[in-house]
């Protein structure tokens, strides 16, 4: 297995975080801007964008830590990645699935403001003027 011990996770993790990502920050936007407290710009994006890295850290953290101690494991302690999920529950707890909540989120959130305030202000660069 070498090279592609923990290729099935990652790809898992990868697909669960962008997805939490996408949906969840036009859900947000579209909340904000129903409040009528915020309008199209910048701020408006940027809080979307922490509340979708936030959200994307909630749903992926659980599968981001298997996947670490599945690729990490080089003494067999576990079978696959439902016996780590198995054994991280039942051995250190529900909470040990948020192990480095506050640093993936701080790469995350980052990144989701970044992200998506260059998609709003590209989109408003390049959408046609009617």
């Amino acid at each position: 297995l070498g090279l592609w011990k923990g290729l099935g996770p990652n790809i898992a993790r990868n697909a669960i975080i962008n997805a939490a990502e996408l949906a969840s920050y036009d859900q947000i936007k579209v909340s904000l801007l129903a409040t009528g407290l915020f309008h199209d710009n910048v701020v408006t994006h940027l809080l979307a964008g922490l509340g979708a890295g936030f959200f994307a850290v909630c749903v992926g953290s659980p599968v981001d830590v298997v996947k670490s101690r599945v690729m990490g494991d080089s003494s067999g302690k576990y079978a696959g990645v439902l016996d780590c999920f198995i054994k991280t529950a039942r051995n250190d707890g529900l909470l040990a699935f948020y192990n480095g909540f506050m640093p993936n989120f701080a790469r995350l959130g980052s990144w989701n403001v970044a992200m998506f305030l260059m998609l709003e202000q590209m989109k408003m660069l390049l959408a046609p003027k009617s």
